[in-house]
């Protein structure tokens, strides 16, 4: 008899077949838009007040648990295609679009700050109902900062995690968040708060990245499907004391960065004093985004260090 996450894992549903959105939760043009990847199924799970849009990979091995991939600020499950399709062949691999990103739809529109622990929750509510206890978390940029606070407060359900160039920073409040975000950035977003088109250069000045050109095409398109909830989320993580929970950490952990990145290094030395038993390592050739730019050698990376058991 077919077991309720087999069920919803075979339920899945086309990229380009998603139920219309809430008005201002997401882009169906630019979602449709999503690169294809190496996903055997797509599923949808009801949340309060939305949708989390997933997309799965890999053999459904019971014995070992399964490789979860949370994607960056404005991005959207596809940023993981190539390391999925690597991971995926000898693990259960499943992304998922992060509230308000990709396929994952929000009713009205979003709060001034969506937090992290929000969506670590749901997060969790979903582990739940595709019947999974634990997980190998693996997250970048905002899915990084998701994953460790889903680590610190649900220990015993995350075997393994990884992060990937995340701002591992202190908390800010309110008044430096209006000043970082809201004012500094406001050449990014129109009156209303959606994303409009940035210099494509500026993924080589703040983010390390050499062959910016497809990286920024889809860039431009997932950020439009986030749309509104692109400033809610980097609130979330501004407003999170995220280098002092990583202190409370107690699964082995691998902290990356890429080896030209220019925004996330300034965290390695806060990291390395609040967790550190934490293997440390860098991606060569890489910038920020090295699930794009090199996927290769980061699943290589992401491969040896959730199947191998640390002894040092």
């Amino acid at each position: 008899m077919i077991n309720r996450r087999e069920f919803v894992l075979a339920a899945g549903i086309s990229a380009t077949a998603l139920a219309p959105p809430a008005p201002g939760a997401v882009n169906p043009v630019s979602y449709a838009t999503a690169p294809e990847g190496p996903w055997e199924s797509w599923g949808e799970l009801r949340r309060a007040g939305g949708v989390l849009h997933y997309a799965a990979t890999g053999p459904d091995d019971t014995d070992r648990p399964p490789v979860i991939l949370l994607h960056r600020l404005g991005g959207w499950l596809s940023d993981w295609r190539h390391v999925a399709a690597i991971l995926g062949r000898e693990r259960r691999v499943i992304a998922f679009d992060l509230p308000g990103h990709g396929g994952s739809q929000w009713q009205g529109r979003p709060p001034y700050i969506q937090t992290l622990g929000e969506s670590a929750s749901l997060l969790v509510g979903a582990f739940d109902e595709l019947e999974i206890d634990t997980v190998d978390l693996i997250g970048t940029s905002l899915g990084g900062c998701v994953s460790v606070i889903l680590a610190a407060l649900w220990p015993e359900r995350i075997n393994k995690l990884a992060i990937v160039s995340s701002a591992l920073a202190p908390r800010r409040s309110l008044d430096q968040i209006r000043a970082l975000i809201d004012e500094v950035q406001a050449d990014l977003f129109d009156e209303n708060g959606l994303p409009i088109t940035f210099r494509e250069s500026m993924l080589s000045e703040t983010f390390g990245i050499v062959d910016t050109h497809d990286i920024y095409v889809e860039s431009l398109a997932s950020r439009e499907a986030a749309g509104l909830w692109i400033q809610p989320s980097e609130r979330g993580v501004a407003i999170t004391d995220i280098v002092g929970t990583l202190a409370r950490v107690t699964a082995p952990t691998l902290i990356a960065y890429g080896e030209k990145d220019r925004a996330y290094g300034k965290y390695r030395a806060g990291a390395e004093a609040a967790l550190p038993d934490a293997m440390f390592l860098e991606i060569a050739n890489s910038g920020a985004f090295a699930m794009q730019e090199e996927p290769a050698a980061l699943a290589r990376m992401l491969g040896d260090f959730i199947e191998t058991d640390r002894t040092d």
